[in-house]
């Protein structure tokens, strides 16, 4: 699909998209279990007590969600995600800086709202906006992205600790994501296609309303009393406690049970490589086997992976935990934004997204540190997994639900 200029300009929006998730998620997000070992061997801290900057961090992201949700739809998007951008580039790269937990707990309050208005949200928001046909396919590319990040800035921030150390890793990583999402936060985002005089990719009537400027849907205050959305809240809750309890404390869980910081390293490097996999597909599938099924299945895979690290002494299982959890994790990112514009509508999404992203934040700020605490009381990560797996299996069948009840679906895409 095209307009007079070329290329359908929803698809310059998911290049953006795809760079903004690279840096601010791929190095934010997935690349910061490297840092965990060095920073807290090097400055004495507890693994629980400097797990807790990544824990301000996203609280903060979640006190600013629903605002930057309505700060994206009222004023100019790319004012508002250039600030952030600028915020979550300089905020990362002064931890480089840091001597003690209180600098990095102030530095993580800034980079938490800088994160808010620079990836989860506003790409999504974009995304559901910009594309009505090959929505799913759109979302899993700029959403693979978290994983390319992650794939490449594991193995590279560690190769830096090891030969610079931490303090130049960060400074280092906090130029790149700068340069990374500055750029396109600045020059490219649009928030709608009709910013551009444009309809949205597929789907005639749906394009219609979205030119209209009534795309359908509910807003805030109604979406707030729906069993829908808080079926949703309480799903993306559970998988972020899971996803993140486990994601940060891969490599130091490999370390303790006998591989090289190396080796570590490099098998979340599979991980990653497996997450660009697993997105690319749950895109493809959303759009052709809908939404329950992609979630199903995506879940189950979570279940059983996580359940792989009692074994992981093993190599091959080690690797086989990396590959299966790299597909099935997907879910967190691809999946819920999807299942927001089927359940609750586009109408206010930015906003009703922006409050479920609270969930999303709430739960990464838990199981972070909540794996490092449980280790520090144990010695040992086995009841955190326990504990993840069974959340897994409740966030399945509450996100079924809510699928059922989906009232905005495209084409029958919730089923």
């Amino acid at each position: 699909m095209k307009n007079d200029r070329g290329m359908f300009y929803g698809w310059y929006i998911v290049i953006a998209g795809f760079l903004l998730n690279f840096a601010g998620i791929g190095i934010i997000m997935n690349s910061m279990g490297v840092f965990y070992k060095p920073v807290v061997e090097s400055m004495g801290f507890t693994r629980g007590g400097f797990a807790l900057y990544f824990t301000i961090a996203a609280l903060s992201m979640m006190v600013m969600a629903p605002i930057m949700g309505k700060l994206l739809e009222k004023y100019n998007i790319r004012l508002v995600m250039g600030i952030c951008t600028v915020m979550m580039s300089v905020s990362f790269a002064l931890f480089s800086q840091c001597r003690t937990l209180g600098q990095f707990y102030a530095l993580s309050v800034f980079l938490g709202i800088g994160s808010a208005g620079s990836h989860i949200i506003p790409v999504s928001m974009m995304v559901t906006n910009w594309f009505h046909a090959r929505r799913g396919l759109a979302m899993g590319i700029v959403f693979a992205a978290t994983g390319i990040g992650g794939l490449i800035f594991n193995p590279f921030s560690n190769w830096l600790i090891l030969n610079y150390g931490w303090e130049t890793a960060y400074l280092a990583l906090g130029v790149i994501i700068g340069a990374a999402t500055i750029p396109p936060a600045l020059f490219i985002v649009r928030a709608r296609p009709s910013d551009m005089k444009l309809a949205p990719y597929g789907g005639v009537e749906g394009a219609k309303a979205e030119a209209g400027g009534s795309a359908p849907g509910l807003t805030a205050s109604e979406a707030f009393k729906t069993a829908e959305f808080w079926l949703l809240a309480m799903m993306i809750l559970f998988i972020a406690i899971a996803n993140m309890g486990v994601l940060h404390h891969i490599v130091p869980y490999l370390t303790d049970i006998g591989y090289s910081s190396t080796s570590a390293a490099n098998l979340m490097s599979l991980h990653m490589t497996m997450l660009v996999v697993g997105k690319l597909v749950l895109g493809y599938l959303a759009d052709r086997l809908g939404l329950v099924k992609s979630l199903v299945y995506c879940l189950v895979a979570l279940a059983v992976s996580i359940g792989l690290l009692y074994g992981a002494g093993s190599l091959w299982i080690a690797i086989a935990f990396n590959v299966l959890f790299g597909v099935a994790i997907s879910v967190r990112t691809v999946l819920p934004p999807l299942m927001t514009s089927a359940c609750l509508g586009q109408k206010h999404f930015a906003v009703i997204y922006g409050f479920l992203n609270i969930s999303t934040t709430l739960g990464s700020a838990v199981g972070v540190p909540l794996s490092g605490y449980i280790h520090d009381m144990t010695k040992s990560y086995h009841i955190a997994f326990a504990l993840y797996i069974i959340l897994g299996v409740f966030a399945g069948a509450l996100g079924v639900i809510a699928l059922r009840r989906a009232r905005f679906p495209l084409g029958g895409a919730a089923h």
